[in-house]
């Protein structure tokens, strides 16, 4: 797969129109890379110096629009021309412009998107900005442009929620022009669209000139900070946000974009995104188990240790018990191994109690989970979990 990562250029001609075509190459999720970058400016230098293009279309290859900016770039450093320089570029041309969303356009790719004179997306796509999940936000105009479509609430919900919508919420909030029903071509419908928009005035569809529309008074960002500390307590990210979001309302749009810079950058030095980010690759990695054969077989488990009899432990010695599994359960005296067993004994009879379990089932449960203070009696079974308090030096001895 030494396929180069760049963007395509290709012109075509469509019931008597010429139309190019610019499509992101970076299989599988055209991620926003230095490569992809320089050759979405090739391509609208051609549309610049090509008079006889009327309209353009920018799309994502392998059915997909894009998921965003190239993260490891943040460690590894930008080549090539920046993301807002080149959103600034494309808005600027002179014909217009239709995003075709395919499948999502994320982060970085939706921001992409903003700059186009109008988006189309098929019915399933989904659109976000979940940069505020990595501790950052949105650095690719995002906190400047949405909030002059969509206007402060949607936005303030988008950005610093982080969760993606559908097309048909994306469309209440103008940010799609078109969803494209299922079943239908949507090149095809998308170049339909851009042929009907050709000729008419761009001037009210370059985002970067309106004004953000609806309610921008202090209260709305009084109740932004409010959301944030409920659902994003302690975070650096909610709150450069909607100081971001503050300066689209209050600054002109050049101003705004350098605040919307400097903000950024303040998260990018900050060690939460790095921790954030940190965790987004470690959950990745999680789920790729290396050096295990293809076909191997899980094991079917019939019994299970547990080492500690605390809140944890007797939580997942319950948890066993429940699906028919024995349990040894130990700790470091007996003292503790008998509290542990109270404790699970008092958190079934509590469920006995409100009637979703019989004295039977309880004892059946009970009869499961037996108590030790040796590690031999662990030599039967199939697995262990250790769960002691969190101490390195105890878990290390374990």
């Amino acid at each position: 797969n030494n396929m180069p990562v760049t963007a395509t250029y290709e012109k075509i001609t469509r019931k008597g129109k010429n139309i190019a075509v610019i499509t992101l190459l970076n299989p599988p999720v055209n991620s926003l890379s230095g490569g992809v970058r320089e050759g979405i400016q090739k391509g609208l230098e051609e549309v610049k110096n090509d008079s006889s293009i009327v309209g353009v279309i920018v799309q994502g290859s392998n059915n997909t629009f894009c998921a965003g900016a190239d993260i490891s770039e943040f460690s590894k450093g930008m080549t090539g021309p920046s993301l807002p320089d080149l959103i600034y570029e494309m808005e600027s041309l002179n014909v217009p412009v239709v995003a075709s969303i395919a499948k999502f356009a994320l982060g970085g790719g939706l921001e992409f998107a903003l700059g186009a004179h109008y988006r189309v997306c098929e019915e399933k796509a989904k659109l976000g900005l979940p940069e505020v999940n990595l501790g950052l936000l949105p650095g690719g105009g995002g906190t400047q442009r949405l909030p002059r479509i969509s206007g402060l609430p949607f936005s303030l919900k988008m950005i610093v929620g982080g969760l993606p919508v559908s097309s048909s919420v994306a469309m209440k909030a103008k940010l799609i022009d078109k969803v494209i029903p299922n079943g239908l071509n949507l090149f095809d419908e998308s170049v339909n669209f851009l042929i009907e928009q050709i000729g008419k005035d761009l001037s009210t569809r370059r985002v970067r000139d309106q004004k953000v529309p609806g309610e921008t008074g202090k209260d709305a960002f009084d109740g932004a900070r409010k959301m944030a500390h409920k659902i994003r307590r302690g975070e650096q990210a909610p709150m450069n946000i909607i100081k971001a979001l503050e300066a689209a309302v209050n600054l002109p749009f050049d101003e705004g974009m350098i605040e919307e810079f400097n903000l950024f950058m303040e998260l990018a030095m900050n060690p939460q995104s790095r921790a954030l980010q940190h965790m987004f690759f470690a959950e990745r990695q999680a789920n790729k188990i290396t050096n295990v054969s293809k076909n191997a077989k899980a094991v079917d488990i019939k019994s299970l240790g547990v080492v500690g009899a605390g809140l944890m432990g007797g939580g997942i010695a319950m948890c066993a018990a429940n699906v028919g599994i024995s349990v040894v359960l130990l700790d470091i005296n007996e003292e503790a191994t008998k509290k542990g067993l109270d404790t699970i004994l008092k958190n079934y009879q509590r469920t006995q109690k409100r009637g979703k379990l019989t004295q039977e089932q309880v004892d059946k449960r009970m009869s499961l989970i037996k108590i030790t203070t040796n590690y031999e009696d662990f030599s039967n079974v199939d697995m262990v979990i250790e769960a002691v308090f969190e101490n390195m030096e105890i878990k290390k001895n374990i």
